[in-house]
């Protein structure tokens, strides 16, 4: 054991406060200002709430390392003067553990010259024990983590990620010989500049390990987040007991006294209780990811944003989209929440509102720490929402792309509508999509077999396909009735998409406009029920289009059972429902 006195990093005054109210049974008003008049220098930091603990360790810094370092057992009562003074009044005489993973035997044979061997193992450990660099769990019996409880780090700058990620390969060693219960996690509070602990954590076989194993949750809080609004992060996010671990580093910076809360989170707070009651309608804002007016009309996302507005207005919300272009613009009233449609842009969240993330496609652009920022996280995939959940747990569910009725559902058509449809191009083959400059193998695959699809899109200059281009776009509100009038319209995903489960949206707008789908194949297909053709090579393309070809009322009867499908179970309607159920459990 080193016998140099290592600094004591301090933790955040939010997390601290949290500690105390829990620990000393006092009021959260009250307990962040006792951990203020605990962190502040120069003031002597003798909170007069702490009397009777000062009776014990009057020593400012000791106080201070007593208080996050123990933890009270699960089993203790409540008490007056909370469960750390009723230990230090003689529980630990009757054989209390002073905290869960404090290993008094262990400490005592490293401490046996201790000064006064009859006052608590937690208390000389705090006033001598830290001073003298002694391990508080020596034989290592706890593996670093305990069941049911969050070992939080809280860590402040990059330089802390070494310790932090030394405590979290003990945990993992613990777990792997068998000494880490189930049920523990370690919880990273990273308010470090541009969270570089995080992202170092990511990006290192053993964190990501720790991350899969459910060992390691990442929580980001921003560099100035205000105290109180850190002890909430701390008392939603970390299982209870919660141990608050102090890094051994040599140095670190005193801790700033923090900022006053943001006038938008001020704002937001004072509606929130009555958004959460239905009291009031939530302002949200929608980003979408299309980048300007004059280009929108070509992105999917802008169609995709319009219909899911018009389904959050019908469940009372006031929304409004903004494009890329408006994102970092300042809206004329504060929205109390906002919801990014993630595809190929990101959009880092500001404080203050509820921000929720619909990952739509592209998963791997998607890294941790942009997750993490999110209060929630909605994906468009069965199986990539479920490898989430170690790193994200309940702040991450699955929410499919869906269809719009109103726009490509045959029965919603006017009779104008219906009229001009009949005098549309009934197409043998249909590919509706642009080249994106690469190649999409299902229509390189068609006209290599003899079936040149009809192809609405852009930028195929200069490819075999460009010869069969009808148009560079179809307009949105005819879509649909170009999939209900071809024999088959092909569809195909994106490599990353089709391996994590990203179903196209392009197929429930096929089936919500009872057009007949023949697509490529992609993980969680199962959720059409067999009634889906897929091909995984040109040799299937062909079989299949000539069979399906020759078989209309097989392709009417599949066709009629997708659209019943995703007519029922798959509507920006019933997403709707599903956000606005969230916004308010998170209000």
């Amino acid at each position: 054991m080193s016998s140099a006195r290592p600094a004591f990093p301090l933790p955040g005054p939010g997390v601290l406060a949290a500690r105390i109210a829990k620990l000393c049974a006092l009021p959260d008003e009250t307990a962040l200002t006792v951990a203020r008049g605990l962190l502040a220098p120069g003031t002597g930091r003798s909170p007069s709430a702490l009397a009777a603990l000062r009776g014990f360790c009057p020593e400012p810094d000791a106080l201070l390392r007593l208080v996050c370092l123990f933890e009270a057992p699960a089993t203790a009562a409540a008490q007056p003067g909370g469960p750390l003074l009723a230990h230090l009044a003689g529980g630990w005489r009757r054989g209390e553990a002073p905290a869960p993973w404090f290993d008094p035997t262990g400490y005592e044979v490293l401490s046996a010259a201790r000064r006064d061997p009859q006052e608590a193992a937690i208390l000389h450990y705090a006033r001598e024990g830290w001073a003298r660099g002694l391990d508080p769990d020596p034989r290592q019996i706890r593996g670093g983590l305990t069941a049911g409880a969050s070992l939080v780090l809280a860590v402040q700058d990059g330089a802390e990620a070494g310790p932090a990620l030394a405590l979290i390969r003990r945990g993992l060693a613990g777990k792997a010989a068998g000494q880490g219960p189930e049920g523990a996690e370690c919880l990273v509070l990273d308010a470090s500049p541009g969270h570089a602990v995080a992202h170092m954590l990511t990006r290192l076989p053993e964190g990501m390990a720790a991350l899969r194993a459910g060992l390691l949750r990442l929580v980001l809080a921003d560099a100035g987040t205000d105290a109180a609004e850190l002890g909430r992060i701390l008392q939603a996010e970390a299982a209870g007991p919660v141990l608050l671990r102090p890094l051994p580093r040599p140095d670190h910076p005193p801790v700033p006294v923090p900022a006053p809360p943001r006038a938008a989170a001020l704002h937001l707070t004072g509606r929130r209780q009555r958004l959460r009651q239905g009291e009031i309608a939530p302002r949200l804002t929608i980003r979408c990811p299309a980048p300007d007016p004059a280009r929108a009309h070509r992105w999917g996302d802008y169609h995709f944003a319009g219909s899911l507005a018009v389904a959050l207005r019908a469940e009372g919300v006031t929304v409004r989209v903004a494009l890329a272009e408006d994102w970092e613009m300042p809206e004329d009233s504060a929205p109390d929440a906002t919801l990014l449609l993630r595809g190929v842009r990101r959009c880092r969240p500001r404080p203050g509102p509820v921000n929720l993330m619909w990952m739509l496609s592209h998963p791997d652009r998607v890294e941790a720490p942009e997750l993490l920022r999110y209060d929630h996280v909605f994906v468009a995939s069965l199986p990539h929402a479920a490898a989430l959940k170690p790193l994200m747990g309940a702040r991450v569910s699955a929410l499919l792309q869906c269809s719009d009725p109103d726009r490509f559902a045959p029965d919603t058509q006017t009779g104008a509508a219906r009229q001009a449809e009949a005098s549309l191009p009934a197409h043998p083959l249909l590919f509706v999509g642009n080249s994106r400059r690469a190649d999409r193998w299902i229509v390189s695959a068609a006209l290599a077999t003899g079936h040149p699809p009809a192809i609405y899109g852009a930028e195929w200059e200069d490819t075999p396909a460009e010869p069969f281009v009808r148009a560079q776009s179809l307009p949105n509100a005819s879509l649909g009735a170009y999939y209900r009038r071809a024999r088959i319209v092909l569809n195909d995903h994106w490599p990353d998409m089709a391996a994590r489960g990203f179903v196209s949206n392009r197929l429930f707008d096929i089936a919500m406009a009872g057009g007949f789908p023949l697509s490529d194949g992609f993980e969680g297909a199962g959720m059409f029920f067999g009634q889906l053709p897929q091909v995984r090579d040109a040799a299937e393309l062909d079989r299949a289009i000539r069979h399906f070809t020759a078989r209309p009322a097989e392709r009417a009867a599949r066709a009629a059972a997708l659209h019943a499908l995703v007519r029922h179970r798959h509507t920006f309607a019933a997403r709707a429902r599903r956000i606005t159920a969230r916004l308010r459990e998170l209000f």
